[in-house]
């Protein structure tokens, strides 16, 4: 068996700054904010660079909350989501995890493929297109979440897709920050 200290050293390794699963409330997601904005202060980090994970992880936390709130689950567990952002010579990496339900995965997918296929300029240009279009999703929000974290981010977003049941997805969803 592995023990918390095995853990606690592979953390270290790959410097995660922060680790946490569970559920998303309002009230934790200020939290895990100031934590990770407090982590980069001590880090002495440039503060574009500060700024974009900042940013990125706020999308990131209310994409889940809202997302959460919308979608009630059966099951408890299917609450629960992950969050992770870690650190390496070259980059931040803020990586996310929580279900969804298995008729949202192509759509998501989909709408992920289309902003990876587009240049710097083309997303401004999206995003723009988005907004004056004045749509809403179903979650009530304008889905510009995921084109503005690759904009800010400047690469492509990874994600998967991981069959938990019949019904239901657990999407990954990794963005990097380069330093």
């Amino acid at each position: 068996m592995i023990s918390v200290y095995e853990y606690f050293q592979k953390m270290q390794e790959e410097q995660v700054l922060l680790y946490f699963k569970g559920d998303i409330t309002n009230n934790l997601l200020t939290s895990l904010l100031q934590l990770i904005d407090d982590r980069l202060e001590r880090k002495s980090e440039d503060i574009k660079i500060k700024r974009k994970v900042f940013s990125i992880l706020l999308e990131c936390l209310q994409n889940i909350y809202n997302y959460q709130q919308f979608n009630q689950f059966d099951n408890e567990e299917l609450q629960s989501a992950t969050l992770m952002v870690r650190r390496t010579e070259e980059a931040y990496y803020i990586v996310t995890g929580n279900y969804i339900k298995a008729e949202k995965v192509e759509i998501l997918e989909n709408k992920i493929l289309k902003i990876n296929a587009l240049s710097s300029d083309e997303l401004k240009g999206y995003y723009k297109e988005i907004i004056s279009n004045n749509e809403r999703s179903e979650a009530g929000g304008a889905g510009l979440g995921l084109i503005d974290m690759a904009r800010k981010s400047g690469e492509k977003i990874e994600y998967s897709f991981e069959k938990a049941d019949e019904i239901n997805y657990f999407y990954i969803l990794q963005i990097k920050v380069t330093i």
